[in-house]
């Protein structure tokens, strides 16, 4: 009885996690043989923060997302021209927990403007001519678990596309995401990592 039940659950999870897989994965073709950058809270810094001519939006963002305690910072960012134009975005760790996980609000100049919010332990970006590239984040769940977010430029703001897709790094079953076993895809672990020490 417990196998058929088990088996019954698994024959209805199943369509559900390809669905999930499919929806983030589609997007990956895109991350191909491209120059991807990797980088963590440790690689942003204050000296790349221009806080005279971004303090106003980012500000405004803090209020907005009702940051401001501890593990708040807004006072740091990583640069990194996305589309080529020879002007720098500005990804700005707005709040991170004790995990790692930041949430990340990200900002253009000339004009000063949100361009989205971004959350995760490490963002995976690249640079394509001319547009807005697909965006890639890693949350930390565990020592050896956790999801990856693919964020796509729609309506002047990156937003989220799709369900999240699980990781699991370890030998055995997962314990926070049960029957997972999705290993992080090559060309995330093929990066460049933009800092000596990318994590939190």
């Amino acid at each position: 009885m417990y196998r058929h039940q088990l088996s019954l659950l698994i024959l209805l999870i199943a369509p559900v996690l390809s669905s999930q897989t499919n929806a983030q994965t589609g997007t990956w073709r895109n991350f191909q043989n491209k120059a991807l950058v990797k980088f963590g809270w440790s690689c942003s810094t204050p000296a790349a923060y221009p806080s005279a001519k971004l303090t106003r939006v980012v500000n405004r963002a803090m209020k907005q997302n009702e940051f401001g305690g501890f593990g708040s910072w807004a006072d740091r960012a990583f640069a990194f021209d996305l589309n080529g134009d020879h002007k720098l975005e500005f990804f700005v760790p707005l709040d991170c927990g004790g995990t790692g996980n930041c949430t990340w609000g990200l900002f253009a100049l000339n004009p000063e403007r949100q361009l989205g919010i971004i959350v995760g332990q490490y963002l995976y970006v690249h640079r394509v001519a001319g547009q807005w590239p697909d965006l890639i984040s890693y949350s930390h769940l565990s020592a050896v678990e956790g999801s990856l977010m693919t964020y796509h430029f729609s309506r002047r703001s990156y937003r989220s596309f799709g369900p999240r897709y699980p990781i699991d790094q370890g030998s055995s079953d997962s314990e926070i995401q049960p029957g997972v076993n999705s290993k992080m895809p090559a060309f995330l672990d093929a990066a460049k990592v933009a800092c000596d020490s990318p994590g939190s």
